[in-house]
């Protein structure tokens, strides 16, 4: 992964609480600065079936796209991933202040009522219920010398 000063890299848990109007602040750090993209500073979040949300920035989407552009017509599994990817996607940006505002859809699935954790996954990020990421069994099972191991690092 090749990282400028424009592109943020996404590291790190931040701990916010849903405002009143159910929006939550990204971390400055995460916040696109590069004014050429600008027009395309929108994040797209699914719900991912284990229960939290993922979320792709603006260079993750390039990624997303570039491989569902070459998915044509006529390749009836590729319509149905496309589908299935797109149907379920939301789009929304960062207002003035750096919040953005979860859709209730997407709150209900990841059981976010108040309590949110934003989670780094390195080009993109993850919003979980603060309660549900600290019961979560995955990352203590993990060891992070054995996870880098595992990535041939």
């Amino acid at each position: 992964m090749e990282v400028s000063d424009n592109q943020p890299t996404y590291v790190g848990e931040f701990l916010h609480n849903l405002d009143v109007k159910k929006r939550v602040s990204v971390p400055s750090c995460w916040r696109v600065k590069d004014d050429n993209l600008k027009e395309h500073n929108f994040y797209l979040a699914w719900p991912h079936p284990n229960g939290w949300i993922n979320v792709y920035p603006p260079q993750k989407q390039k990624e997303l796209f570039a491989k569902t552009n070459e998915i044509r017509e006529g390749n009836i599994r590729g319509q149905m991933i496309l589908r299935s990817i797109f149907s379920k996607a939301v789009k929304f940006s960062c207002d003035s202040l750096g919040r953005i505002n979860i859709p209730e859809k997407l709150l209900q699935h990841a059981e976010i009522n108040k309590e949110v954790t934003l989670v780094g996954t390195g080009k993109a990020f993850q919003i979980w219920s603060t309660e549900k990421y600290a019961k979560s069994e995955t990352e203590k099972e993990l060891n992070i010398v054995d996870a880098l191991g595992e990535l041939d690092i």
